[in-house]
């Protein structure tokens, strides 16, 4: 166990993370976000995201990495043959792929993660307001999006490829026990 002075590295002020699975959080005085990761704390560049509705509840952190997933092999029970030319649809060029960067069930995150794959939103870049593990989760990603084909998957071997995330503040509102991500797209 390593124990953290939880301060913001830019302005030394005092950190609160929301809940005891925080990943990343934005500090209070200066604005910078801020990562835990197994070696600390990060400074991370935060763009946020221009809201669709002029209300929301918050800014709910999103990790967008440029990458590119290689499906090495997908074997199936029977034959699918539109399965398989959707998956290599899907991941055969190089896309954005998204991951919350925030604690979610791993069912939850990778549905969330999965539907923004595939409906593929590109958000609008605004100045921030006032003061207001992840590419295993990534894996989990590309994972659920081939395990919901219409199929029967036995196996799927893939690496992937991305460059270094950029962290997005999306507009969200509380929607039972998750949210519901309100950006204004492009």
């Amino acid at each position: 166990m390593k124990l953290l002075v939880l301060r913001c590295p830019t302005c030394a002020q005092k950190l609160t993370p929301q809940n005891r699975e925080v990943v990343v959080m934005r500090c209070a005085n200066c604005g910078t976000a801020v990562s835990l990761n197994d070696g600390g704390l990060d400074t991370v560049p935060l763009l946020f995201a221009a809201p669709a509705v002029e209300k929301f509840d918050a800014w709910a952190p999103l990790w967008l990495f440029n990458g590119r997933v290689h499906i090495h092999s997908r074997q199936t029970q029977g034959s699918n043959k539109r399965a398989r030319q959707d998956a290599e649809q899907l991941w055969g060029y190089p896309r954005q792929l998204y991951v919350p960067a925030w604690h979610l069930p791993t069912k939850a995150a990778c549905q969330l993660g999965g539907d923004l794959v595939q409906h593929h939103p590109f958000f609008q870049q605004i100045e921030p307001p006032a003061q207001a593990t992840v590419l295993e989760r990534l894996e989990f990603v590309v994972f659920n999006v081939e395990a919901a084909r219409q199929d029967w998957l036995k196996d799927l071997q893939f690496t992937s490829e991305a460059a270094p995330p950029q962290l997005w503040a999306v507009p969200a509102q509380g929607a039972g026990t998750s949210w519901r991500l309100l950006p204004r797209l492009q």
